[in-house]
């Protein structure tokens, strides 16, 4: 019997939280229904298909609950309900970058949700009206860049029935009219539109990038328009430091759940001074009870950091000429520089959870270049801190699997670590791209088992017993630890609609698994014993 997994609230939750970063919101009294479109932002999304970052939302006028949310390829340029029929039409598009435009015009049925493209040709579509007379109106973008970038062509189409019209209806091609001006491709009151229709409940919010999930059931988290946040154990918002910049990256609890350490992204603007300041080269020590500022260390790069469950920390600047570890013991003091091997990896930081060692990933290995994972040994009674090779990232060298770091989760004499794999293939076309999992013991970094997935990976998180496996696709699956048996698969959905994770913290002895999503919502889920 599968195993349930229960989405029981959803922290940060909104009406429009869906569509991300608001461009359009068009009420369409005759329909009862409010019709937004956004943007969620870039995704880092690998192996099969291909993630859409931008959305169309249609909401119930009354409630503000979601009736239909649609991916679209393009950004969303123009939104055009029917005044009579149950159908919007909706333009979309973009410029390529290079030489041309490219958009489609879609027709989405209010009722079913169904979406068709009515041009036969990809072409920015820049602004739409339905006429009197039951044509639709619509102004064009020329093919390619030479026409402009601020105008357009208008062309004006019949349908004998809008609600069936087909597919490729519209040939952009087939007549040209005199080139006008194209005006703003979004709404620049959109977000005062959105505040008024939730009565001010409405906020801007963005992914969250990671999370942690203290003893008494609060909720730490980072994002892209918040430094760090604290939910407490009802679900209501404690404090929440808004961002400085491009907001922040990771945050790591301390044993005594009193203070959090964060790592920041980005720049922001001095207030004293007016000039930039790198604020990613800054590690900050906040306090859980109120959101202030302890401690706060700057490093000469922005650092990966690795950390203990007993509280030591090893901040490791990411710079190429950087060769030192500054290491914190568990009272917060500088406890040691540790001299490190200039890097020769552009592997990402290895993110490990409940560890005993200090681990990271980086070469030179003993063989050579390629990627290893070393342990720092703090100082103590055994002499000063030390660094020691452990064993490759790659498991097995006989394989064709070539292994990303990312995240993993220590579990007694076990580390589970996960990330992104390539397998070279005959040619380019048939290289594979996706997701691994391997069960690794410890010290010696045997490998007991190996998963691998097409899916792109968003996070890992577990006990003894099951792993949680998230990805970006919004499934959760179950591994069994000690035999990576998948026990259960889930798709995470809010209010019956996929979401996007980005983040993933599991508390054992709380039964909770947390995922933070690209739209900047918490989903606290509980799992079984």
């Amino acid at each position: 019997m599968p195993e349930e997994l229960t989405v029981r609230r959803i922290l940060g939750d909104q009406p429009f939280a869906e569509i991300g970063r608001p461009e359009w919101a068009v009420t369409a009294t005759r329909h009862g229904c409010v019709i937004t479109a956004g943007d969620l932002g870039h995704v880092p999304w690998h192996g099969t298909g291909r993630w859409l970052g931008h959305r169309i939302g249609v909401y119930e006028a009354d409630t503000l609950r979601p009736r239909h949310i649609v991916a679209s390829r393009y950004s969303v340029c123009a939104i055009e309900p029917h005044p009579e029929l149950p159908i919007v039409a909706v333009g979309t598009g973009r410029y390529d970058g290079s030489w041309d435009f490219e958009g489609q015009l879609l027709v989405l049925h209010l009722e079913t949700g169904r979406v068709t493209d009515l041009l036969s040709k990809s072409r920015q579509v820049r602004h739409l009206r339905w006429l009197e007379d039951g044509r639709l109106a619509m102004l064009l973008s020329p093919e390619d860049k030479d026409g402009g970038f601020r105008t357009g062509f208008e062309l004006a189409v019949a349908a004998d029935d809008w609600l069936s019209a087909p597919a490729g209806l519209v040939d952009p091609d087939h007549v040209r009219h005199p080139m006008v001006e194209s005006g703003l491709l979004y709404d620049p009151h959109v977000e005062d539109a959105l505040a008024r229709l939730t009565e001010g409940r409405w906020r801007r919010r963005a992914e969250v990038r990671d999370l942690t999930v203290l003893a008494d059931g609060r909720v730490l988290a980072t994002g892209r328009h918040t430094d760090l946040e604290c939910w407490d154990p009802s679900g209501a918002l404690s404090w929440a430091l808004p961002a400085g910049g491009e907001g922040s990256v990771q945050v790591e609890a301390a044993p005594d759940d009193e203070s959090a350490w964060v790592t920041y992204r980005g720049f922001h603007r001095d207030d004293g001074t007016g000039r930039l300041v790198d604020r990613a080269t800054t590690v900050r020590r906040i306090s859980t009870a109120d959101g202030g500022v302890v401690d706060c260390v700057d490093m000469p790069s922005a650092p990966a950091w690795s950390a203990t469950g007993e509280g030591w920390l090893a901040l490791r600047p990411l710079g190429r000429d950087a060769e030192a570890a500054l290491l914190l013991d568990p009272a917060h003091q500088e406890a040691a520089q540790v001299g490190l091997a200039p890097r020769r990896s552009n592997s990402p930081a290895l993110r490990v959870r409940h560890s005993t060692r200090l681990l990271y990933v980086d070469g030179p290995g003993p063989d050579g270049d390629a990627p290893w994972i070393h342990a720092i040994e703090p100082p103590g009674a055994h002499g000063p801190a030390t660094v020691r090779a452990l064993f490759p990232l790659h498991w097995d060298p006989a394989s064709a699997l070539q292994p990303w770091c990312g995240p993993a989760v220590e579990l007694g004499d076990t580390l589970v670590q996960a990330g992104r794999s390539y397998e070279r293939g005959p040619t380019y076309a048939e290289a594979r791209e996706g997701t691994y999992v391997v069960n690794r013991r410890l010290p010696d970094g045997a490998a007991r088992w190996v998963y691998e997935t097409d899916q792109p990976l968003a996070g890992l998180d577990g006990d003894e017993r099951k792993v949680y496996v998230v990805y970006l696709t919004g499934e959760v699956e179950t591994l069994d630890t000690a035999t990576g048996e998948v026990r259960d698969r889930h798709t995470l959905r809010a209010h019956g609609h996929p979401v996007t994770p980005m983040s993933v913290a599991f508390r054992a002895d709380q039964q909770r698994l947390i995922v933070g999503t690209v739209d900047g919502r918490i989903l606290d889920c509980t799992v079984p014993e």
